[in-house]
């Protein structure tokens, strides 16, 4: 695109604020709460997300040559667009989701979640960042080049999916891009920085897992416990609190986060970015909530990040052997072993920081393509927290990564 043409777009955009403003109020106030979400009930939100895909539709179908609603699971369609390019130039897609996570008890909130208000400057409500206000910008990309009177060589895609907070890929990206709504490369409109930072590229994540250990106890009366603490007492014979052993697991935990701290590096990533962070804790006598018994199990949930060159299995393998290792030389665990499953496997995703997609968002930022860790300019960096969405596309096209949209 020349400069010129790139000024016409641009001016677009910034001619459009009232209206992307009104578009982006309107979407937040679609309570799109994802219906799977843990501790909501599914028919209070089921079909939400169609509605929010159906508004943009209805606002945006217009713009593109092919564009239809479509879904694998009933009262959950997504949105997809096409327009059509000149010829000869490589395709995009933008991808973005319009489901949202709960919003939390209204005493949370200043202003009421879902009614979208302005203030300051800037829209309060759930969603706004994550990630409605990314969904807008995609369609008023489109919109703008439209206005603009430029037509893009390849053609440009635009996803607008259920089902992406709980990883739902046949829901929502999967179900598009199985319908053929793909591209040679893909950008996800995540919000990609840090809180009030500048636009950032993201061609990185760490991939994430959710653990959970449990250990056995062995019920007892608390006046027992005297012969667990001091030497010469009975020890087990008088019972186990799981809660005393679980501790020995945490410490495992805590000591391979330590050593990935040295062990794991990758470029991109800030040093420390791989962890291994205990989150939950739960233990108690099995028919009995009071701390009155000696606990007889104890269960740590823990979330992983993990470089995204590694394999999950490996890494799965290296946390069970260390704390198989830690637990050995206890002799309750050492014949009770600790039992670690796993519930949530999310796989990073990298592109090389000089790929051409990286290089072109670069050049149209006017920024040199070296990777800094400073916040003070466009450039490549590894996203901490990952992206499903990324995640999945990078094994689709070629390549996914992330943008940061402007507040």
């Amino acid at each position: 695109m020349s400069e010129e043409a790139s000024s016409r777009v641009l001016a677009e955009i910034d001619n459009a604020r009232s209206e992307i403003v009104k578009a982006v109020r309107g979407l937040i106030e679609v309570p799109s709460v994802n219906p799977n979400y843990p501790g909501i009930r599914e028919q209070d939100y089921l079909g939400h997300e169609s509605e929010a895909n159906l508004l943009l539709r209805d606002q945006f179908g217009h713009l593109f040559d092919k564009a239809e609603m479509l879904g694998s699971r009933k009262k959950r369609e997504n949105f997809a667009g096409v327009v059509s390019g000149s010829g000869g130039g490589r395709s995009l897609l933008l991808n973005g989701h319009v489901d949202v996570v709960p919003a939390g008890g209204r005493d949370l909130w200043e202003h009421d979640p879902f009614s979208a208000t302005e203030s300051d400057g800037r829209i309060y409500g759930r969603g706004a960042s994550d990630m409605k206000g990314g969904v807008i910008a995609s369609f008023y990309a489109v919109e703008a080049l439209q206005r603009a009177g430029v037509r893009l060589a390849g053609d440009l895609v635009v996803h607008a999916v259920a089902g992406e907070e709980l990883g739902e890929h046949e829901v929502g990206t999967g179900c598009l891009i199985g319908a053929g709504y793909t591209a040679d490369a893909a950008i996800v409109v995540e919000p990609s920085a840090n809180f009030d930072g500048p636009l950032a590229i993201n061609p990185a994540a760490a991939g994430l897992l959710w653990g959970r250990v449990r250990v056995e106890g062995l019920a007892g009366h608390p006046g027992l416990r005297r012969e667990l603490i001091r030497a010469g007492g009975a020890g087990v014979r008088a019972g186990v609190n799981a809660i005393d052993k679980g501790y020995i697991v945490l410490q495992a935990l805590y000591r391979i986060e330590e050593q990935w701290g040295l062990s794991k590096q990758q470029s991109l990533f800030k040093p420390g970015q791989f962890v291994v962070m205990p989150g939950t804790i739960h233990g108690r006598g099995k028919d009995i909530d009071i701390p009155f018994v000696f606990a007889e199990y104890c269960e740590i949930d823990f979330l992983v990040w993990y470089p995204p060159k590694e394999e999950a299995g490996a890494v799965r393998d290296e946390i069970e052997r260390y704390i198989a290792r830690a637990t050995s030389i206890d002799p309750w665990l050492a014949d009770n072993p600790p039992v670690v499953t796993w519930h949530v496997d999310f796989p990073g995703y990298q592109t090389a920081a000089d790929h051409d997609i990286v290089r072109a968002l670069e050049g149209a930022n006017n920024v040199q393509p070296v990777i800094r860790r400073s916040w003070r300019r466009l450039r490549p960096l590894a996203m901490p927290h990952g992206s499903r969405k990324s995640t999945f596309l990078s094994s689709t096209t070629d390549p996914a990564i992330l943008r940061m949209r402007t507040r």
